[in-house]
């Protein structure tokens, strides 16, 4: 194997990695941003960029054995390069598809799987989502007390006024996108959160309720995707936080 043979390893194991990352990023912003539907991100631009990676991850393994062979010669630093690109490619997938099925297939978590909270003017914004407002019933509430038995009404020692404000509090503190009802009357909030990368776009629903104990009232929350069958969980850490959150304003 010669100089100019093992260089060329390294440049298109460099061309490879930096073209699989490129591809890697775009799928998902590219989707975010119109410029393709989620089926062309994830039938062709994902797998791309899992065969570049390894490509170049390849090339820069092939690079690197020769020259500590003493069969090429010149600076590791590009191998090395396309090497950990590569690699990185490939943990990324590798790691979201382990997330993936590391959680149950439902999308829709809620504090109270008796009498989930009902969505009012979000149903009109997720006109065009895949997944509608509509609890799955018994089924899913099985499957989501099996997996996220912590999910369950926050009761604090506060009057119905107090609580509705506190729960107004910690949902402007979350890093949600926008607060898209706020009815004290009532005791309904809702909001949408945006997720980084794909743009997924997931709505919460808050109900604040009087108890029959004087001083106390529950405060129940709901989060539901947009699109997809399962959440990769993050519905149901959504709601701690949250909860979290109200505890903290205590």
């Amino acid at each position: 194997m010669t100089d100019n043979k093992t260089s060329g390893w390294v440049i298109f194991g460099l061309l490879f990695s930096i073209v699989g990352v490129v591809l890697l990023v775009l799928s998902g912003y590219g989707y975010q941003w119109g410029w393709w539907k989620l089926g062309t991100a994830f039938t062709w631009l994902l797998p791309g960029s899992i065969l570049l990676g390894l490509l170049g991850f390849i090339f820069g393994l092939i690079y690197w054995f020769a020259r500590r062979r003493g069969m090429a010669g010149g600076d590791g630093k590009g191998a090395w390069t396309a090497i950990i690109l590569g690699l990185t490619v490939l943990a990324t997938v590798g790691y979201w598809f382990y997330q993936a099925n590391q959680f149950p297939p439902i999308h829709d978590i809620t504090t109270d799987t008796q009498h989930p909270p009902s969505f009012k003017n979000i149903v009109a914004l997720r006109a065009d989502a895949a997944n509608d407002t509509a609890y799955g019933g018994p089924e899913v509430a099985q499957i989501q007390h099996k997996h996220y038995p912590d999910i369950q009404t926050l009761v604090v020692d506060a009057d119905y006024e107090e609580a509705f404000d506190r729960a107004l509090q910690a949902a402007k503190k979350r890093p949600w996108e926008k607060i898209v009802t706020s009815n004290r009357q009532v005791g309904l909030i809702e909001a949408s959160d945006k997720l980084p990368w794909f743009g997924f776009i997931d709505d919460i629903v808050i109900r604040v309720d009087s108890t029959t104990n004087e001083g106390q009232t529950k405060i129940d929350v709901r989060s539901v995707s947009r699109i997809g069958k399962g959440d990769i969980g993050v519905n149901a850490q959504r709601i701690r936080d949250y909860l979290d959150t109200i505890r903290s304003l205590e």
